[in-house]
């Protein structure tokens, strides 16, 4: 699992990553300033479980990052306050998944 902070993201990197996300997520993120994005790549099923961490360690909103297909999703973006996506993102790499049985 990778993971990565954008601290003032600016207006160039928002517009390439809401350009990747649903409509239907796309509506609760685009219209905010965002003081950071955190970045998630893993398998799907850590993405999910990495989302659900992320809204439990603090009030961020999350949205999966579409790759080149609609079948193909490989990132997680949290957007919130620079202390509340650094936050999430603390928690996710601190309770991770490892090999074998998921939780």
């Amino acid at each position: 699992m990778k993971t990565t902070l954008v601290k003032a993201p600016q207006q160039g990197f928002l517009r390439l990553l809401l350009s990747n996300l649903r409509a239907l997520e796309r509506l609760p993120v685009e219209s905010p300033k965002w003081g950071a994005v955190g970045l998630v790549q893993a398998p799907l099923i850590d993405l999910y479980w990495a989302a659900d961490a992320a809204e439990k360690a603090s009030p961020v909103t999350v949205a999966l990052v579409q790759g080149s297909c609609p079948q193909h999703t490989q990132m997680l973006a949290i957007f919130g306050k620079q202390a509340d996506v650094a936050a999430a993102l603390a928690k996710i790499r601190e309770n991770r998944p490892g090999p074998g049985p998921r939780r």
